[in-house]
């Protein structure tokens, strides 16, 4: 069924929210917590609308069905969040208040064989173990984690975030696990999300432009 799209800015999401609190235009509406979506379903139990909230608004938590209850938890302005994007051998990561930027960190390591362009960790598990280069690129690897791990646990005790955004492959995201520098928060923690869209290189630069992303909201209504 074609859908037409509208993109909102957090203020412009917490407007429709409640317009679609006072005028329902769905039969049932569902909270996906995994997607960070409130959902609209006709009476035939087809899908009417969707809405990808702010990555910054509140968690949708997963015993949570009660659309007003999850309406009066958002506040005004964006909550304060940690945004972490990560790619072997760069990341770029950054602290928000009211969606502007505090601090921010890049992270920059040498961790891939030029002329192949294959990552230490993958290269460690067939040969060159003992070449300098290959020594190298895995203290630069250990080092990379440990230093994203001390740079946001420094930022959580100092300011106390409300969600952690992030971008990583699952690969990497376990490595940061790895880390003898643990994160400052569980596999878990329910103030974890996922963008939902691919990321260039990390730099301040693509910091700044996913954080206008993580800040929107999209509504599709299906005609």
């Amino acid at each position: 069924m074609p859908a037409e799209t509208q993109s909102l800015n957090y203020r412009e999401t917490i407007d429709l929210l409640h317009q679609l609190q006072i005028e329902p235009q769905a039969h049932v509406v569902r909270l996906e917590a995994k997607k960070h979506k409130v959902i609209g379903y006709d009476q035939a139990g087809e899908v009417c609308w969707d809405l990808r909230l702010p990555l910054p608004m509140p968690d949708l938590k997963e015993s949570e069905q009660d659309f007003h209850a999850y309406i009066d938890r958002i506040p005004i302005a964006p909550p304060d969040y940690l945004l972490a994007l990560i790619q072997m051998g760069a990341s770029a990561l950054g602290y928000f208040e009211e969606g502007e930027v505090v601090v921010h960190k890049a992270i920059k390591k040498y961790m891939k064989r030029h002329k192949r362009g294959k990552a230490q960790i993958s290269y460690l598990n067939t040969r060159g173990k003992s070449k300098a280069g290959s020594r190298i690129r895995l203290a630069n690897t250990i080092r990379f984690f440990e230093e994203i791990n001390e740079r946001l646990t420094e930022w959580e005790e100092d300011y106390l975030p409300e969600r952690i955004i992030y971008s990583c492959t699952p690969q990497l995201w376990g490595l940061l696990f790895q880390s003898k520098v643990s994160p400052p928060f569980e596999k878990k923690d329910p103030r974890l999300v996922k963008v939902p869209k691919d990321v260039g290189v990390p730099t301040f630069e693509e910091l700044l432009a996913i954080n206008e992303f993580v800040l929107k909201g999209e509504f599709r209504q299906m005609r």
